[in-house]
């Protein structure tokens, strides 16, 4: 299946209850979601200097599968474990829904171990040069940086930031080189990031290997109550 839409779920706790968090994720939570129609694969990652650590990142067909009903259904009634788990990370939790609006690079590359990811707003009477700048210069030059796997830009259906940019890296140390480093220097690239508002920016590290929807659907773990 082809993915047009993304899921991101931002989730922490207590250090205390890491390891317990971790599990429940790794051996529940990430495979009953997986399993859901219009799941099409999911991987983890953390980010050691963010707020919110770690991430799940769920791949869907379009933006409509959050609102679906199997989704719903699954948030409104959750598992002992699950329902465990939401006392534990309370609100340290933030989940949003993108739209695919623009991918460069391998098409299904290989797990890669991390990912830069930047979120921004920008004012709407420069969107559409945004845009073109984006697509026609920006993400091409970032997309053929060694080091660079692919470069993907959603837009959030509701919520902010708006847009989410996700560059996927062989190393830590990609983004920062001196070739990601020409590649952000140009006339256009300034006059843009210029207009950035509230705008985060966050490299993650891969903690679990991707896990596609046909996995999920045959290897759907029971429930381990913790």
């Amino acid at each position: 299946m082809s993915a047009n839409g993304l899921i991101t779920v931002r989730l922490h706790t207590d250090a205390h209850y890491e390891e317990e968090f971790n599990d429940w994720y790794n051996l529940e939570h990430l495979y009953h979601v997986l399993a859901l129609p219009g799941f099409v694969r999911a991987r983890r990652y953390v980010c050691q200097s963010a707020d919110i650590r770690y991430l799940a990142w769920y791949e869907t067909t379009d933006e409509t599968v959050e609102a679906a009903a199997a989704f719903q259904e699954l948030i409104k009634k959750p598992t002992p474990w699950t329902a465990r788990m939401r006392t534990l990370y309370g609100k340290n939790q933030e989940r949003m829904n993108f739209k695919l609006m623009c991918e460069v690079g391998q098409t299904q590359p290989d797990d890669a171990p991390w990912m830069y990811i930047v979120h921004t707003d920008i004012p709407e009477h420069i969107v559409a040069e945004y845009n073109e700048w984006y697509d026609k210069e920006h993400l091409p030059r970032c997309a053929a940086i060694p080091g660079v796997l692919r470069a993907r830009r959603y837009a959030a259906t509701e919520g902010s930031p708006r847009y989410l940019t996700a560059y996927e890296l062989t190393g830590p140390d990609v983004w920062e080189s001196p070739a990601a480093l020409q590649a952000r220097k140009t006339p256009w690239t300034e006059k843009m990031r210029s207009l950035f508002s509230n705008t985060r920016r966050a490299l993650y590290e891969r903690i679990t290997p991707t896990v596609s929807h046909e996995t999920a659907k045959r290897m759907k773990r029971p429930i381990l109550l913790g």
